[in-house]
């Protein structure tokens, strides 16, 4: 489904189009600035990206690094060059009409990807703005990732490889117990084309978004009703120059408008996608049967208004609509699924600085709408979700700062229609169960936390979380803590602890096949590690536990109850290395995970116990032009259950996957940026199998396999 349709469209967003440029000739109306662009190394570089900070004039630096361009504008304006792989080069120049500038702008290498840093247990920053585990650049050019945020986040440790899908299983934990917030308010429904397992793509683009921060356990008081993860993303800013950026591939088209309309004040992004994978399941021969090619749009409204330097109001608008029909892998009965949802956000943030006090807020809406037909089960489902927040920081001395904030929501969801009485039974005659599941919940929440930086170089940060939901009128308090010990210049030492609590999925709550009395999950995180950094090297161990209570058991008088329990115990390593034109990383998570949940009556492993899991990445930049990516995926097979009452005493075989990614880079005219790209997915032709289906006697089995082999994307994206 869009397996590469923004592949290697990294070029785009480090070197947006740029104005015409050529022979400027002297203007006593306009300023020239000219120069060349060269690596430390006295190489000149082409097609860097050379504008001025908050207009739309600038330029590309030729085959020799050589660029020139004239502007209106005077004034003390910051010159900005970037280039793929480089530090951003920033210097203030004076402008005066008739003047000619030189600027001979030497870039340094590799800083945008290799500098990773600890902050707290389990998360990464990056050194272009604390907080961000991945930049967008980062996204689109990991091999396999499908430039899709939740698939590139697979391939660091901590998440587990359990079935071909986006879903993000942290750690021990189930793809419902990681939570996904854009500017602030809660995703819902973060996935497209959804499934138990989570979904096989991220909802947004990620050149909607300007960075992403993960953290696979121990997040702070801030975050709550998660067990196990926290993605968090924040999307553009007023875009720095009018660009439009089309895209065609094998199975999707694309279209972006970034628009600035006061300088430094008032811009607006608009996008629309839109795939049908109809003649790339037929290119690559893939064996699945579908009634209805995946297909899907949507329609994205980025609008932003800084009223002063440090006030802003942020909205943003997504829509997005999918549809697919496929075959069910099943030993007797020939059952397809139908499904047609459709998912909308609508929110507005508010940030500014008052008398050295940060302020923030958000109002937010969205809006889910979802029909599945699978032979006699059929469901309507739909939610509605109100939220706000309000959050202040304030540093009250050097080294000490408090963080406080208030958050509510209000939440329908409506399930309506007949699931069989065993969930695995695709029989279109079986027996039924009524589902009229009317959940209204209204939630409201407050954090305080304390920051503070004590002698030695420690650094806590220790905070409390209390929450309370109107249908189980629970009331939990949640401590956490975390501490970060500079042992050295280039290491650390990391731990932290805390209790976390997550609220039952809706359908649950159901009246006849659930209880409406259930209390909430809860988790306890344990984590300790080490991080080693300098300069384009790091390496990370990390050794967690997570102790699981009050967890879902069926039961069968009351459905579900919660007497449910179990734990995950592992160590995660990630060592990430660059030289020169060559960059990569490693990643390694061992993981035992045992859980008497759901249908186990005994600790088990649930299915998603992947016990090791590694990826290798490596990107290559062969010229200014050329670029190629491998990344190579190994895991454990999923248990599955071989026999009645054997829960999960079986594995499948293991998960291998090798991927690759080549991309070109053209201009055809000055102002032109055209990218080229070609992606080979499972260079091996491996078929993996992900699980087995089992007739009602378990005589017969189907095995749940991978939509494709080897299969090739490509496309074109044209900027201007």
């Amino acid at each position: 489904m869009k397996s590469f349709i923004w592949a290697t469209m990294w070029v785009l967003l480090v070197t947006p189009a740029s104005q015409l440029q050529g022979q400027q000739k002297k203007n006593t109306s306009t300023c020239v600035i000219e120069g060349t662009v060269t690596n430390q190394k006295g190489t000149p570089l082409a097609y860097a990206n050379i504008f001025l900070e908050g207009r739309m004039e600038g330029a590309m630096s030729n085959t020799q690094g050589h660029f020139s361009f004239k502007t209106c504008a005077t004034g003390t304006f910051t010159l900005i060059c970037s280039y793929i792989g480089y530090r951003t080069f920033k210097e203030r120049i004076s402008l005066k009409p008739g003047k000619i500038i030189h600027v001979d702008i030497t870039l340094r290498q590799q800083q945008i990807e290799t500098s990773p840093v600890i902050v707290t247990a389990s998360s990464f920053t990056t050194a272009d703005r604390e907080g961000v585990t991945l930049t967008t650049l980062e996204v689109v050019t990991t091999p396999g990732a499908a430039a899709d945020v939740f698939w590139a986040i697979k391939t660091y440790p901590g998440v587990q490889q359990v079935e071909e899908g986006a879903g993000l299983f942290v750690r021990g934990g189930d793809v419902s117990e990681t939570i996904t917030i854009l500017d602030g308010a809660i995703v819902a429904h973060p996935y497209k084309y959804e499934s138990p397992t989570g979904g096989f793509f991220g909802t947004f683009s990620p050149f909607l978004l300007k960075g992403t921060f993960f953290s696979s356990g121990g997040f702070s008081a801030q975050y709550g009703n998660a067990l196990s993860g926290a993605l968090i993303m924040e999307s553009q800013d007023i875009p720095p120059k009018k660009q439009v950026t089309i895209g065609i591939g094998l199975a999707a088209e694309s279209a972006k408008i970034d628009l600035p309309i006061i300088e430094n004040k008032l811009g607006l992004s608009f996008s629309g996608n839109r795939s049908n994978t109809k003649m790339m399941f037929e290119l690559n021969r893939s064996k699945v049967d579908f009634s209805q090619y995946p297909f899907a749009y949507d329609l994205n409204l980025n609008i932003m208004y800084r009223y002063s330097r440090d006030g802003y109001f942020k909205f943003f608008l997504f829509r997005e609509t999918d549809k697919v029909g496929v075959e069910i892998a099943d030993p007797i009965y020939d059952a397809h699924y139908h499904g047609h949802s459709t998912n909308q956000l609508y929110n507005l943030k508010f940030s500014d600085l008052i008398n050295r006090v940060l302020i923030q807020g958000n109002l937010a809406f969205s809006q889910f709408d979802r029909n599945m037909n699978l032979s006699a089960m059929y469901l309507e489902h739909k939610d509605r979700l109100y939220q706000f927040r309000l959050s202040a920081e304030y540093e009250l001395k050097p080294g000490f700062t408090l963080r406080s904030g208030l958050v509510g929501f209000k939440n329908q969801t409506l399930f309506t229609g007949e699931v069989p009485k065993d969930e695995l039974d695709l029989n279109p005659d079986a027996e039924t169960n009524r589902v009229e599941t009317d959940y209204r919940s209204d939630r409201v929440a407050g954090f305080l936390e304390a920051e503070c930086h004590t002698p030695f170089s420690l650094v806590l940060i220790s905070g409390l979380r209390g929450e309370f939901e109107s249908v189980s009128k629970d009331f939990i308090l949640d401590p956490r803590i975390s501490i970060i010990w500079p042992i050295s210049a280039y290491s650390s030492l990391t731990a932290a602890w805390g209790i976390y609590h997550q609220y039952p999925n809706a359908r649950y709550y159901d009246p006849n096949t659930g209880n409406p009395h259930l209390s909430s999950l809860q988790a306890t995180h344990y984590i300790v590690g080490y991080t080693y950094r300098r300069e384009a090297q790091i390496i990370r161990v990390e050794a967690y536990y997570k102790n699981y209570q009050n967890l879902l058991l069926k039961n069968t008088v009351k459905n579900y109850i919660n007497e449910g329990y179990g734990y995950a115990q592992g160590v995660d390593v990630f060592v990430k290395k660059s030289f020169g034109q060559l960059s990569g990383w490693v990643s390694y998570s061992y993981l035992k995970a045992r859980r008497k949940w759901l249908e186990y009556t005994k600790l088990t492993p649930p299915y998603f116990d992947i016990t090791h899991n590694s990826t290798v990445t490596v990107k290559y930049s062969l010229s200014s032009r050329f670029g190629l990516g491998l990344s190579y995926r190994y895991a454990t097979g999923k248990p599955y259950t071989p026999a009645p009452e054997q829960y999960n005493t079986a594995r499948v075989s293991n998960y291998q996957k090798l991927d690759l990614s080549l991309s070109y880079l053209h201009q055809f005219f000055a102002g032109n940026i055209t990218v080229f790209y070609l992606g080979l997915s499972n260079l091996f032709n491996r078929i993996n199998i992900f699980d087995y289906r089992y007739s009602p006697d378990y005589s017969k089995r189907e095995a749940v396999k991978s939509s494709f082999g080897r299969s090739v994307y490509f496309g074109v994206s044209f900027s201007m």
